[in-house]
């Protein structure tokens, strides 16, 4: 039959390669650094898990957006009715400006040059375009629109200095992407998407059928920005 310990007991005992101390009272004491290493692994995969991918304790790029800027319309892809772009405006901020909040917020995967007053910074899953607003210089248009809207419906001519065919090729899974486009856009370029500055509210596909404006809430809940 075992010894008793006594009640106060404080040993050590070896496990693998390390020792370790034991009390009676307290059980199994750990090393710091090992506890430390695993409070902060179990830490990190809790950020992990409630946050959004490549934020973490933030909301995602969409809903940043439409939390910090005013709503504006939408534009309805010409392929599927439910799905759409989202275009927001920040008020008295350059493109510069909101570039800037928006990459501090969370880093896309690519960044184009600004070009022609546009700029497109590429997040997982969506695109967001930065245009001057035309009818006031002093604001910027911010259009959200995943890759599948980006892939039906705009032109590859807005992409012009902003960022080349091959990589959006391989943003959006598309072999030749820019050429097929392209092809279809000389057939009917009513069916080529030019960004919401210059496309407006004019845009319309080749059936004559107008995209959608001024989008209510129950519109707004299926389209890029889903969860706001």
């Amino acid at each position: 039959m075992g010894r008793r310990l006594p009640k106060n007991f404080l040993g050590k005992f070896k496990y693998g390669s390390h020792f370790h101390e034991i009390d009676v009272k307290a059980g199994v004491r750990m090393k710091k650094p090992l506890l430390f290493i695993i409070v902060g692994v179990m830490f990190f995969l809790t950020a992990c898990g409630s946050g959004t991918q490549g934020s973490l304790f933030k909301d995602g790029i969409a809903e940043f957006i439409n939390n910090n800027y005013e709503f504006q319309d939408v534009v309805a892809s010409q392929t599927n009715k439910d799905n759409f772009s989202e275009v927001f405006i920040a008020e008295n901020k350059s493109i510069d400006e909101v570039a800037n909040e928006l990459q501090q917020h969370q880093s896309p995967d690519e960044v184009s040059n600004k070009n022609n007053n546009k700029q497109v910074l590429v997040y997982p899953d969506l695109f967001v375009i930065l245009t001057a607003d035309e009818n006031n210089n002093e604001n910027t248009l911010i259009e959200v629109a995943d890759y599948q809207f980006v892939r039906d419906n705009f032109s590859p001519d807005f992409f012009d200095g902003l960022l080349v065919l091959w990589i959006l090729d391989e943003i959006l899974d598309v072999d030749d992407w820019g050429k097929k486009r392209k092809n279809k856009c000389y057939q009917n370029n009513d069916d080529c998407y030019q960004g919401y500055g210059s496309s407006g509210g004019s845009y319309k596909w080749s059936k004559g059928t107008p995209s959608v404006r001024g989008g209510t809430s129950s519109v707004r809940g299926g389209g890029p920005g889903t969860g706001k």
